[in-house]
């Protein structure tokens, strides 16, 4: 068991000499979405998601957004107007009146 857990070490360390850093990572993230990366990049970038879960999730919801963010903003115009109703304001206004009076 020591053997393995020296080589894992050992694995872990050279990968992350040759692959990006976490940061890079995220900007290779985002740079990928706009145009295609070299092959060599795309082979760095999946090296570092099998040691960094971190990149790895980040990446999964980056791509994750790209692909639905489009779709939700054909469906904003189907969602209710901001705000409360003006029902609602004068509840709270009078709520917020009658506690002023209370507490003066």
């Amino acid at each position: 068991m020591k053997l393995f857990g020296s080589l894992k070490a050992k694995f872990v360390v050279w990968v992350w000499n040759h692959t990006p850093s976490c940061a890079e990572m995220s900007r290779l993230t985002s740079r990928a979405l706009e145009q295609p990366l070299t092959l060599k990049m795309r082979m760095k970038m999946r090296l570092h998601f099998v040691i960094c879960a971190w990149c790895r999730r980040y990446f999964e919801q980056i791509n994750f957004l790209h692909t639905h963010a489009p779709r939700m903003g054909m469906q904003l115009g189907e969602l209710p107007g901001r705000g409360l109703s003006p029902d609602a304001k004068s509840r709270i206004k009078t709520e917020v009146r009658k506690n002023l009076t209370l507490a003066l």
